[in-house]
């Protein structure tokens, strides 16, 4: 995604055939900034696509992956766009603490550490962990695929730095191959023994954490910025 968001800053055609392609992904941005279901005849709408066109013009991978940065322009567009609706001054759910990344979670450097509350436990009073637990909720139900969901993750996270920096190789060998990520999104597959042979990585780490790596796959793939952003070690020690 932040290879088309670049392309598309000074491509037209680029640009629209990615924003028809992201629609899906705004709407959902929209939806969990608004705290209810946003579709295409809501003035949200407009105003979230809006704020994706001005997220392209002004992004650039110095600023991280275009996702999560587009998801905080939204968010700060619906916010003013609240704000400047007098009518709506008491319905905007989205708290600037959100924005800034500022709370409870943001000082947890281990994703597992949100992952492993149940969905009563989540449910704090910050707008932001309300978004977190929309995704922990997302993101287990797809886990359920694997035959596993959070819970089982407790006692299979990688905590030794050697271990994190194979596990985090493991992870974007998979992200980085189109083959490698379809085993493991579509059919529900860690080739363990093609991700042995092309990063080094052992084969007993990889049996041993299979289920982190499946977790941390899925969660990177998707549009899951909350879960992604405790997982931003992943790209740095798996390209070392």
């Amino acid at each position: 995604m932040n290879k088309k968001a670049v392309a598309a800053k000074n491509d037209l055609r680029l640009r629209e055939n990615f924003i028809r392609d992201s629609e899906q992904t705004i709407l959902r941005i929209a939806s969990r900034a608004c705290n209810k279901f946003i579709t295409r005849s809501d003035d949200e709408w407009s105003v979230a696509l809006y704020a994706f066109n001005k997220a392209i013009d002004s992004y650039s991978e110095d600023a991280g992956d275009f996702l999560p940065y587009s998801s905080v322009v939204i968010k700060r567009a619906l916010i003013d766009y609240y704000r400047s609706e007098s009518r709506h001054a008491n319905e905007m759910p989205v708290s600037d603490e959100m924005l800034t990344g500022e709370g409870d979670y943001s000082s947890n450097s281990e994703v597992l550490g949100a992952l492993y509350r149940d969905s009563s436990e989540v449910s704090e009073k910050t707008d932001r962990t309300a978004d977190l637990r929309s995704e922990i909720l997302d993101v287990n139900e797809r886990l359920k695929k694997y035959g596993f969901t959070f819970r089982d993750l407790k006692d299979t996270s990688p905590k030794a730095g050697k271990t994190k920096t194979a596990c985090a190789r493991a992870i974007s060998f998979i992200l980085d191959n189109d083959e490698t990520l379809e085993n493991v999104i579509e059919y529900c597959r860690l080739p363990i023994k093609e991700i042995t042979d092309k990063t080094g990585v052992n084969k007993k780490i990889l049996d041993r954490y299979r289920r982190y790596i499946i977790m941390a796959v899925i969660i990177l793939n998707g549009e899951y910025p909350l879960l992604a952003d405790y997982l931003q070690y992943v790209r740095k020690e798996g390209s070392g």
